[in-house]
C-alpha cells in the first residue's frame, strides 16, 4: 500500500499535507539562505572596518604631520622675532 496524503483546507484552498522530510528540507533551505545573508553582511562589515581603520591611520598621520609643521613654524617665528636671520633662513628652506 502507498502512502496516503490527507487534504487540509486553508482559507478555502486545498493543500496536501507535507511530509516531515519535505518540511525539513524547506527549513534547511531557509536556514541556508539566512546563513548566506549573514555571511554577506559579515563580509560587508569587515570591509567597512578595514576602510575605517585605513582612514583613521591616515588621519593620525595627517595630525602628526600638521603638528610637526606647526612646531617648525613656531620655531621660524621665534627666529624672526630674535632677529636670527640665519636660523630663520634655514627654517624657511626646510619648510618649503
Amino acid at each position: 500500500m502507498g502512502s496516503v496524503k490527507k487534504d487540509k483546507r486553508i482559507d478555502g484552498l486545498v493543500a496536501e499535507s507535507v511530509s516531515s522530510e519535505e518540511k525539513l528540507e524547506g527549513i534547511r533551505g531557509g536556514v541556508m539562505e539566512k546563513i548566506g545573508l549573514i555571511r554577506g553582511a559579515i563580509s560587508e562589515v569587515s570591509k567597512l572596518r578595514k576602510e575605517v581603520a585605513r582612514k583613521r591611520r591616515k588621519a593620525a598621520e595627517n595630525v602628526n604631520l600638521s603638528a610637526v609643521k606647526y612646531r617648525e613654524l613656531e620655531e621660524l617665528e621665534e627666529a624672526c622675532e630674535a632677529e636670527d636671520f640665519e636660523r630663520a633662513n634655514r627654517m624657511s628652506e626646510r619648510l618649503s
